[in-house]
Protein backbone atom coordinates (compact mmCIF):
# COMPACT_ATOMS: atom_id res chain seq x y z
CA UNK A 1 0.00 0.00 0.00
CA UNK A 2 1.20 3.58 -0.78
CA UNK A 3 0.02 6.50 1.11
CA UNK A 4 -2.50 8.79 -0.80
CA UNK A 5 0.82 11.56 0.11
CA UNK A 6 2.75 10.23 -2.03
CA UNK A 7 1.17 10.04 -5.95
CA UNK A 8 -0.46 13.47 -4.36
CA UNK A 9 2.77 15.14 -4.68
CA UNK A 10 3.76 13.51 -7.96
CA UNK A 11 0.51 15.03 -9.55
CA UNK A 12 1.10 18.59 -7.72
CA UNK A 13 4.52 18.10 -9.06
CA UNK A 14 3.48 17.45 -12.57
CA UNK A 15 0.37 20.45 -12.25
CA UNK A 16 3.83 22.71 -11.56
CA UNK A 17 5.39 21.76 -14.39
CA UNK A 18 2.19 22.46 -16.55
CA UNK A 19 2.57 26.03 -14.45
CA UNK A 20 6.03 26.85 -15.42
CA UNK A 21 6.33 25.88 -19.31
CA UNK A 22 3.02 28.19 -19.53
CA UNK A 23 4.62 31.11 -17.31
CA UNK A 24 7.99 30.78 -19.74
CA UNK A 25 5.95 30.99 -22.32
CA UNK A 26 3.91 34.05 -21.16
CA UNK A 27 6.84 36.01 -19.97
CA UNK A 28 7.89 36.49 -23.54
CA UNK A 29 4.54 36.37 -25.49
CA UNK A 30 3.05 39.15 -22.75
CA UNK A 31 5.35 41.85 -23.38
CA UNK A 32 5.91 41.03 -27.10
CA UNK A 33 1.93 40.93 -27.53
CA UNK A 34 2.37 38.18 -29.78
CA UNK A 35 0.17 34.84 -29.87
CA UNK A 36 2.52 32.96 -32.21
CA UNK A 37 4.50 31.50 -28.49
CA UNK A 38 1.15 31.17 -27.00
CA UNK A 39 -0.56 29.11 -30.34
CA UNK A 40 2.45 26.69 -29.38
CA UNK A 41 1.96 26.84 -26.16
CA UNK A 42 -1.20 24.76 -25.35
CA UNK A 43 -4.77 24.48 -25.80
CA UNK A 44 -6.34 27.39 -26.26
CA UNK A 45 -8.65 27.34 -22.78
CA UNK A 46 -8.62 31.23 -22.73
CA UNK A 47 -11.11 31.22 -25.10
CA UNK A 48 -13.60 29.94 -22.99
CA UNK A 49 -13.89 33.42 -21.63
CA UNK A 50 -12.82 35.76 -24.69
CA UNK A 51 -15.08 33.38 -27.09
CA UNK A 52 -13.08 34.09 -30.07
CA UNK A 53 -12.54 30.30 -30.83
CA UNK A 54 -13.60 29.53 -34.60
CA UNK A 55 -11.40 26.00 -34.91
CA UNK A 56 -9.55 24.48 -31.62
CA UNK A 57 -8.31 21.42 -33.27
CA UNK A 58 -7.16 24.12 -35.44
CA UNK A 59 -4.74 25.93 -33.18
CA UNK A 60 -3.30 23.16 -30.90
CA UNK A 61 1.27 23.43 -31.96
CA UNK A 62 4.18 22.26 -31.35
CA UNK A 63 4.91 23.60 -27.78
CA UNK A 64 1.67 22.15 -26.47
CA UNK A 65 3.20 18.59 -27.16
CA UNK A 66 6.49 19.51 -25.46
CA UNK A 67 4.18 20.74 -22.33
CA UNK A 68 2.33 17.03 -22.43
CA UNK A 69 5.67 15.93 -22.85
CA UNK A 70 7.30 17.31 -20.21
CA UNK A 71 4.14 16.63 -17.90
CA UNK A 72 4.41 12.82 -18.60
CA UNK A 73 8.09 12.86 -17.93
CA UNK A 74 7.62 14.75 -14.97
CA UNK A 75 4.34 12.07 -13.60
CA UNK A 76 6.58 8.96 -14.38
CA UNK A 77 10.05 10.23 -12.69
CA UNK A 78 9.25 12.79 -10.55
CA UNK A 79 10.34 10.05 -7.33
CA UNK A 80 14.07 9.94 -9.00
CA UNK A 81 13.56 13.43 -9.50
CA UNK A 82 13.13 14.81 -5.85
CA UNK A 83 15.52 11.73 -4.71
CA UNK A 84 18.44 13.53 -6.77
CA UNK A 85 17.68 17.07 -6.21
CA UNK A 86 17.27 20.28 -8.68
CA UNK A 87 20.83 20.86 -7.89
CA UNK A 88 22.12 17.69 -9.34
CA UNK A 89 20.31 17.71 -12.26
CA UNK A 90 20.65 21.58 -13.30
CA UNK A 91 24.54 20.72 -12.55
CA UNK A 92 24.68 17.59 -14.99
CA UNK A 93 21.24 17.15 -16.76
CA UNK A 94 22.87 14.71 -19.17
CA UNK A 95 24.43 12.49 -16.63
CA UNK A 96 21.34 12.88 -14.39
CA UNK A 97 19.00 11.73 -17.20
CA UNK A 98 21.03 8.92 -18.06
CA UNK A 99 20.89 7.87 -14.46
CA UNK A 100 16.98 7.62 -14.61
CA UNK A 101 15.57 3.56 -14.92
CA UNK A 102 14.57 2.72 -18.40
CA UNK A 103 11.06 1.97 -19.73
CA UNK A 104 11.69 -1.59 -18.61
CA UNK A 105 10.96 -0.54 -15.62
CA UNK A 106 7.79 0.95 -15.60
CA UNK A 107 4.49 -1.10 -15.62
CA UNK A 108 2.83 -1.66 -19.56
CA UNK A 109 -0.51 0.49 -18.74
CA UNK A 110 1.91 2.94 -17.62
CA UNK A 111 4.12 2.79 -21.01
CA UNK A 112 0.75 2.25 -23.06
CA UNK A 113 -0.81 5.77 -21.50
CA UNK A 114 1.97 7.61 -21.64
CA UNK A 115 2.32 6.90 -25.43
CA UNK A 116 -1.06 7.62 -25.84
CA UNK A 117 -0.95 10.68 -24.81
CA UNK A 118 2.45 11.81 -26.65
CA UNK A 119 1.44 10.33 -29.86
CA UNK A 120 -1.91 12.46 -29.80
CA UNK A 121 -0.26 15.61 -28.82
CA UNK A 122 2.61 14.89 -31.40
CA UNK A 123 1.30 14.49 -33.94
CA UNK A 124 -1.59 17.57 -33.76
CA UNK A 125 1.80 19.61 -32.47
CA UNK A 126 4.27 18.47 -35.75
CA UNK A 127 1.33 18.59 -38.15
CA UNK A 128 -0.13 22.17 -37.17
CA UNK A 129 3.29 24.05 -36.31
CA UNK A 130 4.13 24.87 -39.64
CA UNK A 131 0.25 26.39 -40.34
CA UNK A 132 0.80 28.52 -37.30
CA UNK A 133 4.59 30.06 -38.80
CA UNK A 134 2.75 30.54 -42.22
CA UNK A 135 -0.08 32.16 -40.55
CA UNK A 136 1.95 34.76 -38.76
CA UNK A 137 0.18 34.71 -35.59
CA UNK A 138 -3.88 34.43 -35.00
CA UNK A 139 -6.00 37.12 -35.99
CA UNK A 140 -8.33 36.40 -33.35
CA UNK A 141 -5.94 37.73 -30.35
CA UNK A 142 -5.43 41.04 -32.23
CA UNK A 143 -7.62 42.58 -29.52
CA UNK A 144 -6.60 39.91 -26.09
CA UNK A 145 -2.70 40.39 -26.87
CA UNK A 146 -3.18 44.10 -26.75
CA UNK A 147 -3.90 43.87 -23.02
CA UNK A 148 -1.70 42.11 -20.69
CA UNK A 149 -3.58 41.41 -18.28
CA UNK A 150 -6.11 39.15 -20.42
CA UNK A 151 -3.52 37.73 -22.10
CA UNK A 152 -1.57 36.80 -19.09
CA UNK A 153 -5.46 34.91 -18.13
CA UNK A 154 -5.28 33.45 -21.16
CA UNK A 155 -1.82 31.49 -20.40
CA UNK A 156 -3.33 31.05 -16.78
CA UNK A 157 -6.00 29.03 -18.34
CA UNK A 158 -4.16 26.66 -20.38
CA UNK A 159 -2.43 25.58 -17.15
CA UNK A 160 -5.69 24.33 -15.88
CA UNK A 161 -5.98 22.60 -19.16
CA UNK A 162 -2.74 20.95 -19.50
CA UNK A 163 -3.27 19.69 -15.95
CA UNK A 164 -6.51 18.49 -16.59
CA UNK A 165 -6.82 16.56 -19.42
CA UNK A 166 -4.29 14.20 -18.88
CA UNK A 167 -5.01 13.85 -15.56
CA UNK A 168 -5.50 10.10 -15.57
CA UNK A 169 -2.60 9.70 -16.94
CA UNK A 170 -0.64 11.00 -14.44
CA UNK A 171 -2.59 9.74 -12.10
CA UNK A 172 -1.23 5.73 -13.47
CA UNK A 173 1.66 6.91 -14.14
CA UNK A 174 2.43 8.43 -10.42
CA UNK A 175 1.08 4.69 -8.77
CA UNK A 176 4.94 2.05 -8.49
CA UNK A 177 4.90 -0.69 -11.18
CA UNK A 178 5.11 -2.55 -8.55
CA UNK A 179 1.72 -2.10 -7.25
CA UNK A 180 -0.03 -2.05 -10.90
CA UNK A 181 -2.57 -4.33 -11.19
CA UNK A 182 -2.42 -6.73 -14.40
CA UNK A 183 -3.98 -5.39 -17.33
CA UNK A 184 -7.41 -6.55 -17.67
CA UNK A 185 -10.60 -6.13 -19.77
CA UNK A 186 -10.77 -2.54 -18.46
CA UNK A 187 -7.85 -1.85 -20.55
CA UNK A 188 -8.63 -3.64 -23.59
CA UNK A 189 -11.86 -1.58 -23.83
CA UNK A 190 -10.13 2.19 -23.30
CA UNK A 191 -7.06 1.23 -25.82
CA UNK A 192 -9.51 0.20 -27.94
CA UNK A 193 -11.48 3.04 -27.78
CA UNK A 194 -8.49 5.42 -27.88
CA UNK A 195 -7.53 3.83 -31.09
CA UNK A 196 -11.04 4.52 -32.44
CA UNK A 197 -11.40 7.66 -31.56
CA UNK A 198 -7.24 8.55 -32.97
CA UNK A 199 -7.91 7.09 -36.36
CA UNK A 200 -11.36 9.25 -36.50
CA UNK A 201 -9.76 12.35 -35.42
CA UNK A 202 -6.71 11.88 -37.73
CA UNK A 203 -8.98 10.44 -40.60
CA UNK A 204 -11.02 14.06 -40.29
CA UNK A 205 -8.41 16.29 -39.99
CA UNK A 206 -6.79 14.66 -43.65
CA UNK A 207 -9.69 14.55 -45.38
CA UNK A 208 -10.42 18.36 -44.27
CA UNK A 209 -6.96 19.16 -45.51
CA UNK A 210 -7.33 17.75 -48.77
CA UNK A 211 -11.04 19.34 -49.01
CA UNK A 212 -9.16 22.93 -48.29
CA UNK A 213 -6.09 22.14 -50.54
CA UNK A 214 -8.71 21.21 -53.20
CA UNK A 215 -10.65 24.49 -52.43
CA UNK A 216 -7.46 26.45 -53.33
CA UNK A 217 -6.81 24.85 -56.14
CA UNK A 218 -10.05 25.18 -57.16
CA UNK A 219 -10.02 21.45 -58.04
CA UNK A 220 -14.35 21.30 -56.36
CA UNK A 221 -16.56 23.86 -55.94
CA UNK A 222 -18.10 22.88 -53.08
CA UNK A 223 -18.74 25.27 -50.20
CA UNK A 224 -18.70 23.18 -47.77
CA UNK A 225 -17.11 19.75 -46.36
CA UNK A 226 -19.65 16.91 -46.71
CA UNK A 227 -18.08 13.75 -48.22
CA UNK A 228 -15.98 11.24 -45.70
CA UNK A 229 -15.78 11.34 -42.26
CA UNK A 230 -17.71 14.66 -43.15
CA UNK A 231 -20.66 12.98 -44.23
CA UNK A 232 -20.92 10.96 -41.11
CA UNK A 233 -21.33 13.56 -38.64
CA UNK A 234 -21.20 17.44 -38.90
CA UNK A 235 -17.58 17.74 -36.49
CA UNK A 236 -16.06 14.13 -37.02
CA UNK A 237 -12.57 15.78 -35.72
CA UNK A 238 -13.73 16.59 -32.12
CA UNK A 239 -16.19 13.59 -31.95
CA UNK A 240 -12.43 11.43 -32.36
CA UNK A 241 -11.30 14.00 -29.68
CA UNK A 242 -13.77 13.45 -27.14
CA UNK A 243 -13.67 9.41 -27.60
CA UNK A 244 -10.08 9.24 -27.76
CA UNK A 245 -10.00 11.46 -24.03
CA UNK A 246 -12.64 9.11 -23.01
CA UNK A 247 -10.55 5.99 -23.62
CA UNK A 248 -7.97 7.12 -21.96
CA UNK A 249 -10.29 7.29 -18.67
CA UNK A 250 -11.28 4.05 -19.81
CA UNK A 251 -7.66 2.46 -19.18
CA UNK A 252 -6.73 4.20 -15.98
CA UNK A 253 -9.94 2.51 -14.38
CA UNK A 254 -7.58 -0.51 -14.96
CA UNK A 255 -5.93 0.79 -11.69
CA UNK A 256 -8.01 3.09 -10.39
CA UNK A 257 -10.86 0.65 -9.70
CA UNK A 258 -8.09 -2.18 -9.01
CA UNK A 259 -10.37 -4.17 -6.13
CA UNK A 260 -7.68 -4.21 -3.11
CA UNK A 261 -5.60 -1.34 -4.27
CA UNK A 262 -6.06 1.48 -2.10
CA UNK A 263 -3.65 4.01 -3.76
CA UNK A 264 -6.29 6.61 -3.98
CA UNK A 265 -9.64 7.51 -2.27
CA UNK A 266 -12.90 6.45 -4.09
CA UNK A 267 -13.48 9.94 -4.77
CA UNK A 268 -10.53 10.36 -7.04
CA UNK A 269 -12.07 8.38 -9.16
CA UNK A 270 -14.78 10.75 -10.23
CA UNK A 271 -12.39 13.31 -9.98
CA UNK A 272 -10.38 11.65 -12.91
CA UNK A 273 -13.48 11.43 -14.75
CA UNK A 274 -13.79 15.37 -15.29
CA UNK A 275 -10.75 15.11 -17.84
CA UNK A 276 -12.94 13.71 -20.95
CA UNK A 277 -16.21 15.38 -19.34
CA UNK A 278 -14.58 18.67 -19.66
CA UNK A 279 -13.30 18.12 -22.76
CA UNK A 280 -16.05 16.67 -24.38
CA UNK A 281 -18.24 19.79 -22.76
CA UNK A 282 -15.38 22.38 -24.22
CA UNK A 283 -15.83 21.54 -27.24
CA UNK A 284 -19.49 20.48 -27.75
CA UNK A 285 -21.32 23.41 -25.98
CA UNK A 286 -18.58 26.60 -25.28
CA UNK A 287 -15.96 27.10 -27.39
CA UNK A 288 -15.94 24.47 -29.79
CA UNK A 289 -19.02 23.45 -32.30
CA UNK A 290 -21.15 26.39 -30.96
CA UNK A 291 -18.77 28.81 -32.31
CA UNK A 292 -18.20 27.09 -35.79
CA UNK A 293 -21.70 26.57 -36.26
CA UNK A 294 -22.39 29.66 -35.88
CA UNK A 295 -20.21 30.75 -38.08
CA UNK A 296 -21.12 27.95 -40.69
CA UNK A 297 -24.66 29.07 -39.91
CA UNK A 298 -23.82 33.02 -41.32
CA UNK A 299 -21.72 32.00 -44.03
CA UNK A 300 -24.00 29.09 -45.68
CA UNK A 301 -27.46 29.49 -43.94
CA UNK A 302 -29.53 30.35 -47.14
CA UNK A 303 -27.98 27.59 -48.82
CA UNK A 304 -30.43 24.94 -49.27
CA UNK A 305 -27.75 21.82 -49.74
CA UNK A 306 -26.19 23.03 -46.22
CA UNK A 307 -29.87 23.42 -44.99
CA UNK A 308 -30.14 19.53 -46.15
CA UNK A 309 -26.65 18.80 -44.65
CA UNK A 310 -28.12 19.87 -41.92
CA UNK A 311 -30.90 17.74 -41.55
CA UNK A 312 -29.78 14.65 -42.48
CA UNK A 313 -26.22 14.58 -40.55
CA UNK A 314 -25.63 14.68 -37.13
CA UNK A 315 -23.67 17.32 -35.11
CA UNK A 316 -21.64 15.10 -33.16
CA UNK A 317 -22.23 11.62 -32.75
CA UNK A 318 -21.99 10.20 -36.29
CA UNK A 319 -23.88 7.85 -37.84
CA UNK A 320 -22.24 4.70 -39.18
CA UNK A 321 -24.74 2.70 -41.15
Amino acid sequence: MVAWSVPARTLLATAATAAATQLAVASVSVPLKTDIVYDLSGYELSLLVFEQALDLTGQVQFIRAITFGLCTFVSLYYPQLSAMGLKTFTEAPLQALMSLPGPSSFHPRQLMMSAMTLVWASRLGSYLFVRAINAGGDPRFEEIKKDRVKFSVAFIGQILWCSLTALPVYAVNAVPARLQPALGWKDAIGISLWVFGFAFEVIADRQKAAWTKARKEKKTHDLFLKTGLWGKCRFPNYFGEATLWTGVYVTSLGLLTAPGLSVYPPWFVVAAAAAPIFETLLITQVSGIPIIQKHHDKKHGKNTKYQKYKREVPLFFPKLF
